[in-house]
């Protein structure tokens, strides 16, 4: 049978795509494009309102189609016993706990899914063969409790790998060629607190240096609060660790972070800027605006800071009001208001991304270079833009050069 997987949402789900591939291979089944399929199995995001109409509408499409659907990831998990019902034409379910059994459920076989309680292991990915970069995935689930946030609802509480088992996986992907290594959860910096054995990320991160090779690792989705001294002192002075840091503030407003029950508040987001700062890492992060209780002076407090902060990219969203979350009771701004604060600071946002591209020009930075493309080692996948002239780079691998010009996120270099 022939079985093609959709991925939406974020890198998180491409890392679960990947592990229902190799099951599927390992029951027989050959995984080719959407075309050529028999069956597709959409791996859904259900996130905020956006990724769930994007989900449906995807969903919706294959079956206008004629194909036979299955529906897996965070849409199936989150309505799970109620989804059922509202497309009955998809012929079956793979819930998060289903990965191992994906190739049992597509034949048919009664399926008894646990509780959120799946995490990733090695022995999953093991057969998975990537090249020049992957995403690696330390740990499922969170413990944060952000007010607007669907994400415990989906994954359930912080589960962490062990370190041993992170580090098999990565000296497997370096022995098959990759040499950019990007750590992904929910949370890193809660990396291991579930553990109750001094695990955490910067023991993962003194491990990970050790490995063998010229490899290059990024680090994805930190909390402010999470975000000390010693971690920031040894991640810039080690040169496997690339300067860059994706830390998500989505506000500045104590009141509005207070809302959100952001751990930490204002004080750690304004502690992790200044070590940002004062270390020089590249800083990406993500707001949110809309929140109930937003108004014009948060805004007005929140593209202050940003002139001020600088960081290095980027990402607004509006906010999604969802059910089951601690917001949810709360009334929130309008969504022609939020519309507008969106758009707003995107034009303010747009200005200081352009700016910052231009201020490293002339430097010299590494490049990875794909078959396909390159980026900065400053430029994460798929997100912070490319180095456009590839082909003037030729070999793949890590390569230095010299930044000769910019187009808004986008780079010109000269290799040295």
């Amino acid at each position: 049978m022939k079985v093609a997987v959709v991925t939406l949402g974020c890198p998180k789900n491409e890392v679960d795509s990947k592990v229902i591939i190799n099951y599927l291979r390992r029951a027989g089944f050959e995984v080719v494009s959407v075309d050529f399929a028999d069956v597709v199995i959409v791996n859904t995001c259900g996130f905020i309102e956006d990724a769930k109409r994007e989900s449906i509408d995807e969903i919706m499409e294959l079956l206008e189609k004629g194909k036979r659907v299955f529906v897996a990831g965070c849409l199936a998990e989150r309505y799970r016993g109620t989804i059922e019902e509202l497309i009955p034409e998809v012929e079956g379910w793979l819930y998060i706990d289903d990965i191992r059994d994906v190739g049992r459920i597509i034949k048919g076989e009664k399926n008894n899914p646990s509780n959120k309680s799946f995490l990733l292991s090695f022995r999953d990915i093991e057969g998975v063969v990537e090249r020049g970069s992957v995403y690696v995935k330390i740990s499922d689930g969170c413990n944060n409790r952000c007010g607007y946030c669907a994400i415990p609802l989906i994954r359930g509480t912080l589960r962490s790998r062990s370190i041993e088992d992170i580090a098999r996986e990565v000296k497997y992907h370096l022995k098959n060629g990759v040499f950019e290594i990007n750590l992904v959860s929910q949370d890193i910096t809660s990396y291991g607190r579930d553990l109750g054995d001094n695990t955490n990320l910067l023991r993962l991160l003194e491990e990970l240096v050790k490995l063998d090779g010229d490899f290059r690792i990024r680090l994805l989705y930190a909390h402010p609060f999470g975000v000390s001294r010693e971690f920031v002192e040894f991640i810039t002075s080690c040169e496997k660790i690339v300067p860059y840091i994706e830390m998500p503030i989505q506000h500045i407003n104590e009141r509005i972070l207070s809302l959100m029950n952001r751990k930490g508040g204002k004080e750690a987001v304004l502690k992790a800027v200044d070590l940002i700062k004062e270390y020089g890492l590249f800083w990406r992060t993500t707001l949110l605006l809309g929140h109930p209780g937003e108004d014009e002076d948060s805004i007005e407090e929140l593209i202050n800071f940003l002139h001020e902060a600088r960081p290095w990219r980027v990402a607004v969203f509006g906010y999604s009001k969802e059910e089951g979350t601690d917001s949810y009771a709360l009334k929130a701004p309008s969504r022609k208001a939020i519309r507008e604060w969106v758009s707003v600071l995107n034009e303010v946002i747009d200005r200081i991304m352009e700016e910052e591209s231009r201020s490293i020009l002339q430097s010299i930075r590494e490049v990875f270079v794909f078959d396909k493309e390159a980026r900065l080692d400053i430029q994460a996948p798929e997100i912070d833009g490319f180095v456009i002239n590839r082909e003037d780079l030729r070999k793949t691998g890590i390569v230095r050069a010299r930044i000769v010009d910019s187009e808004f996120v986008d780079f010109r270099v000269d290799p040295i």
